[in-house]
């Protein structure tokens, strides 16, 4: 048994005592401080007093290191997210002998030892080469501006006359002349972005002077069909006087005088450097009003662009935008109004298609009677209205800050189900609301709370006929004591009367403010979110009838309309198709899988659909090859009815001329990031009132058009005006790097993001910034890196981007590939409609784990499965059984061959060996290579396993658990087994200690984690951290007798530390420390030649080091237990889908049969 130590004086200063006790006591009182480090100052005596000081208050501390890098850290016992044992890296004596051989043949040279230095001061040469020498990919060209020579095709030139911006012509040339930046708010199809540019090209040949002209689109298909359009208005091939570039497809010539292109191509060329304005006389940004973060980003650059070329024209032009925003920040430019087509549409909301349709499902009937028979109990409601109070309970509380603490119960398990009451006791229940409503009286709340807690009455009893609750009579009284007591109790919040009245509507509707307040801070403290009833109370109803509102009440009460109701979609398309004239339907759905689910619906209805009239199914996406998306323009054959589907794609710019209906669902799948939990997620959100009046304007363009929106007129009035912009929903990752680019070196990347129109918040930037640098694609001033510069020209988050670089010089490109792919897309799996099928989609995701403790695994298989049922015509059952999403996989397939192209173009993926395709994928059945890859581009989202207190851990969170998706988190073993036994027990049968995540949410105080891969400490001591450490990162621990030791734990043998972070820190012997940093800066020196020249081939030292690096990452995992699956480097199968990305080579994978 270990002697305990006596207790003895530390000869040390007063000053430094004091100052000690100072700072350990303001550690205790700081409740969210969880750690406190010492720096290295410290002398061996004080560090003794610091630990033993620690132990008193009932802290933990630990030392680390050797003499002047020997520091000390004091942490509390509950809330550090310190681990108290040691992380160790051993590596085994095959791995030894590896390195060893390769150190033994290529020792680390001096420029290795250089270059993998931190840069002590800002390295401008470096910067301005990495700058100078981005490539030209995806820019536009600098032609000279000309003299137009131009066409004109006389069978459209009538056409043109007739368009509504055509009356305006002169009005725009006059503005051009006289101001240099001017709006033009035209109504949709009034022909502003195909005439406009062509009016300053007729003016300039009228003046022989030479012009040149670039027009934004926030859009690839919007940049190639206007293209295309103008060319044919003037008579010309397009590619000649008339072109378009996007990304990875261009068709310009030295010639080109009007470029269409998108957003991101413009951006690209600036980033070039501004001189590129000089060749440009007009810049054109169309659709501004959707407000994309590269639009919004392009006009802060622009901004300052005009102050210095003073020559250049700038034209912003949209049908819907907030002119006051836009003039207002391009202070105060004229503004140029043009009305619309002559053509009206016509406009049915939800109430008015449930009623032409008659559509009624049996849900609908039954909710519609029970409606019926509550206009009953609403007159009873009413009558209880009439009373005027007898006495009022208006107590206060003394604390109006104390908030009524929740029952615990209530936050984190299920809701019990009701207990059915005798009738004695309901008849008792509403006789007490009831005199609690009339008379208010202390004794009759008194009365109601001894029933609900002595008689198990549901604190939450709604009475017979009215639905009110006893929190609803308590706020009607505005009782506030009675109130907090019922909130303690649990009482649901979002019940309602008969009426549709909450309880705060209640406390609201009779002006008691104190008992509303107390309400909302109860809602907005424990995160109650109130379901959103678009008829309670959100606007102004009276203009709906009495009928419209029951159908609506009784459709509301069946049907999520946060869902797309399918249903009732393939009615309203039969509707039109066989009782309407014939023109084109449009209609707008939010994403990919909607539009896939609805192509498969409507061509299940194929006889009924074709009773009379023929029809076409078409698709737009932006995912889908520009060569497919122009088939919709064709018009159709006599007697066939054109169909489209399409996602926000078709809401601007592109006109398909024969629509005559549109159909729109008011949904748009839009990104949104959280700054604090760095969760980036994909759903399903209301448009905006700006976005349903460009889809309207979608219809009618060849005569009397009509629109029906698939929601009501009181959910339209209550939508936003304008949609949030893309920089204030976005991570901001990508724009900072951009700014990096087209900004002057000392310009910080904060300072030119507050210049936006509508400015990201001051967390969201910073926190961009400083994930840019952790993962080294900024520098500490910063200035790119090499590896930041490459991450600009991948269409994907750059974490995601590095995992794919890293997949690249580590030879594991496809798995990686699909991987990064299902990331940045979403998860493929469907949640099951039935709970009782939970478990099988849990089963399934485990079956496709098989034992290797990743989620990423999962996802892996689920492709490669799905692919292989495809190839063997049994789709549909694979992902039946599966809960998989057909669509989501086709998206991943497009996803990946437009990377692809992108790797290929970047110089990464050469045509030829070495570096071709095949080359890049031979470590791809290599598991421990491809976690490799993953946790380079995963960090820092690290956990570590505390195996003394059986928790997980991460550098900010205490406490983390699996999210239930994940295949980590076993079911309890027992009935018996609470959650935090399961938890320790999936904590104790992991194989090893690490583990690199996704996704972190929160929920109440809970952190989960998903999309989890368990990995080895080797793994995270060579690819996780920054590539250039200083030379001081590994230092010696000393030997120190018991009797001297100054530490409560310290090492109790001498070794070695390696320390990557302020969190993670490794424990090494000697040798080990030597070779295991040989081979990490081995590594980190070939992955920066490889980023400073992705084209060149790798040497015979870069394929040793790699060769090297495989044998012994792939021993440590064995050692760790750790099994290696088979089939993981399976090539994809070529797939015919409806679209595939441009300029992407189809025989980058051959043939391969089934």
């Amino acid at each position: 048994m270990p002697r305990r130590k006596q207790q003895r004086h530390r000869p040390i200063g007063e000053d430094t005592r004091i100052a000690v006790n100072l700072t350990i006591k303001k550690l205790l009182e700081t409740q969210d401080q969880k750690e406190l480090e010492f720096p290295s100052s410290y002398t061996a005596e004080e560090r003794a007093y610091i630990h033993e000081l620690a132990r008193e208050l009932g802290l933990k501390s630990k030392s680390r290191g050797k003499g002047m890098n020997r520091f000390l850290t004091v942490y509390k016992r509950e809330g550090s997210t310190i681990v108290q044992a040691d992380a160790v890296i051993k590596l085994r004596k095959p791995s030894k002998q590896s390195i060893y051989n390769l150190m033994q043949s290529f020792p680390l040279n001096h420029k290795e030892c250089q270059d993998l230095l931190p840069p002590i001061e800002r390295e401008r040469p470096l910067n301005n080469d990495v700058n100078t020498n981005t490539k030209t990919m995806g820019r536009l060209n600098n032609s000279i501006p000309q003299v137009p020579q131009l066409k004109t095709n006389f069978d459209v030139l009538h056409f043109r006359k007739s368009l509504p911006i055509f009356s305006a012509r002169e009005e725009i040339i006059n503005a051009l002349n006289n101001h240099q930046v001017v709006i033009i708010a035209g109504e949709t199809g009034c022909g502003k972005t195909t005439q406009v540019p062509q009016y300053i090209l007729e003016h300039y040949q009228q003046k022989h002077q030479a012009c040149r002209i670039i027009c934004t689109q926030p859009r690839r298909l919007s940049a190639v069909s206007v293209a295309e359009r103008v060319a044919f208005e003037r008579d010309e091939k397009i590619g000649q006087t008339f072109g378009y570039q996007i990304r990875l497809e261009s068709r310009v010539a030295p010639k080109t005088l009007l470029t269409y292109c998108t957003n991101g191509v413009l951006l690209r060329t600036l980033m070039g450097g501004d001189s590129a304005l000089t060749t440009l006389t007009h810049i054109i940004v169309d659709e501004v009003h959707e407000r994309d973060r590269f639009c919004d980003f392009l006009l802060i650059a622009l901004k300052d662009a005009l102050v210095k070329y003073r020559s250049l024209k700038l034209i912003l032009m949209s049908a819907t935008m907030d002119i006051s925003i836009f003039a207002k920040y391009f202070n105060k430019c004229t503004v140029i109004n043009v009305p619309g087509r002559s053509y009206d549409v016509d406009v049915y909301f939800l109430e008015d298609i449930l009623k032409m349709t008659g559509y009624m499902t049996k849900e609908m009937l039954i909710k519609k009677k029970e409606f019926l028979k509550c206009k009953d109990k609403q007159k009873t409601l009413e009558s209880w209205k009439q009373y005027k109070p007898q006495h009022s309970n208006r107590n206060t509380r003394s604390e109006k800050n104390v908030l009524p603490a929740p029952i615990l119960a209530q936050q984190n398990d299920p809701i019990p189900e009701k207990v059915k009451l005798e009738p004695w006791l309901i008849e008792e229940m509403d006789k007490s609301i009831f005199d609690a409503w009339v008379n208010g009286r202390e004794d009759n709340f008194a009365q109601l709370l001894h029933f609900i807690l002595s008689e198990n009455v549901s604190v939450d009893y709604q009475h017979s006929e009215t639905s009110i609750t006893p929190l609803m009579a308590a706020a009607v009284r505005g009782c506030i004591n009675t109130t907090e007591q019922l909130l303690n109790l649990g009482a649901n919040l979002h019940l309602r009367a008969v009426n549709d009245y909450t309880a705060l509507d209640w406390a609201k509707s009779r002006n008691h403010t104190e008992c509303a307040e107390l309400i909302e801070a109860y809602m907005k403290t424990y995160d109650c979110v109130v379901p959103n009833n678009e008829l309670a109370h959100v606007t102004d109803t009276t203009s709906l009838s009495e009928e419209d509102k029951l159908l609506l009440d009784v459709y509301h009460h069946t049907f999520n309309d946060d869902n797309i109701d399918y249903n009732l979609l393939l009615e309203l398309i039969f509707y039109i198709h066989v009782k309407m004239p014939p023109g084109s339907i449009l209609i707008f759905l939010p994403g990919y899988d909607d539009i896939v689910t609805m192509r498969e619906r409507i061509n299940a209805e194929e006889k009924r659909m074709n009773q009379n009239l023929r029809y076409n199914l078409y698709v737009l996406h932006s995912n889908m090859q520009t060569c497919d998306q122009k088939k919709v323009f064709k018009p159709s054959p006599q007697g066939t009815r054109k169909i489209i589907l399409s996602t926000n794609i078709s809401e601007t710019s592109i006109t398909i001329d024969d629509v005559v209906y549109v159909i729109d669902s008011g949904k748009v799948k839009e990104k949104s990031f959280d700054a604090i939990s760095g969760v980036c997620t994909l759903t399903s959100n209301w448009i905006s009132q700006a976005c349903a009046k460009q889809r309207k304007g979608r219809a009618g363009r060849c005569r009397r058009g009509i629109c029906y929106r698939l929601f009501s007129s009181v959910r339209y009035n209550n939508m936003q005006l304008y949609q949030t912009p893309e920089i204030l929903r976005l991570p901001l990752q990508e724009l900072c790097l951009f700014t990096k680019h087209l900004t002057p070196g000392n310009t910080p990347i904060a300072e030119f993001l507050d210049k936006a129109l509508e400015p990201p918040s001051n967390v969201v930037t910073r926190n961009a910034v400083q994930l840019l640098k952790t993962i080294d694609a900024l520098d500490p001033w910063e200035d790119l890196t090499e590896l930041g510069s490459h991450l600009l020209d991948l269409p994907i988050e750059p974490r995601l981007g590095k995992m794919l670089l890293y997949a690249v010089v580590l030879k594991c490109l496809d798995p990686i590939l699909t991987i990064v792919c299902s990331l940045a897309y979403k998860d493929p799996f469907i949640l099951p409609s039935q709970p009782s099928q939970k478990r099988a989609l849990t089963a399934a995701r485990k079956k496709f784990a098989t034992g290797t403790y990743s989620d990423h695994m999962v996802v892996l298989r689920a492709f490669q499965g799905w692919q292989n049922a495809r190839a063997a015509g049994k789709e549909r059952a694979f992902c039946e059984k599966n809960f998989i999403s057909a669509p989501v996989m086709e998206m991943v397939v497009g996803m990946r061959t437009q990377l692809l192209g992108q790797l290929r173009a970047s110089g990464f993926v050469r045509a030829r060996s070495p570096g071709d395709i095949r080359d890049l994928n031979s470590n791809s059945e290599n598991w421990a290579v491809v976690k490799a890859a993953l946790t380079a581009g995963l960090y820092p989202n690290l956990i570590r396993a505390d195996r003394e207190h059986m928790q997980l851990r991460t550098q900010k969170e205490v406490k983390v658990f699996f999210h239930p998706s994940s295949t980590l988190r076993d079911y309890p073993k027992s009935p018996r087994m609470t959650s935090a036994q399961t938890h320790a027990a999936n904590v104790q049968t992991l194989p090893c200690d690490w583990l690199i995540y996704e996704e972190m949410s929160r929920t109440g105080r809970f952190c989960h984690v998903k999309v989890v891969t368990l990995v080895n400490p080797l793994t995270v001591a060579l690819f996780s951290g920054p590539a250039r450490l200083p030379m001081n990162i590994i230092c010696e621990t000393e030997a120190v007798p018991e009797s001297e030791s100054d530490s409560e734990v310290d090492e109790s043998h001498e070794g070695t530390i390696f320390k990557l972070d302020d969190w993670v820190v490794f424990k090494l012997d000697p040798e080990t420390a030597q070779l295991f940093l040989y081979l990490r800066q081995k590594w980190n020196a070939l992955f920066l030649r490889r980023m400073k020249a992705p084209s060149k081939a790798m040497s015979a030292l870069d394929e040793k080091v790699i060769n090297t690096l495989v044998t012994v990452i792939t021993n440590e995992e064995q050692a760790c237990g750790l099994q290696q699956p088979a089939g993981i480097g399976q090539r994809p199968r070529p797939l015919i889908v409806d679209y595939y990305p441009a300029n992407v080579r189809r025989d980058d994978y051959p043939e391969v049969s089934p």
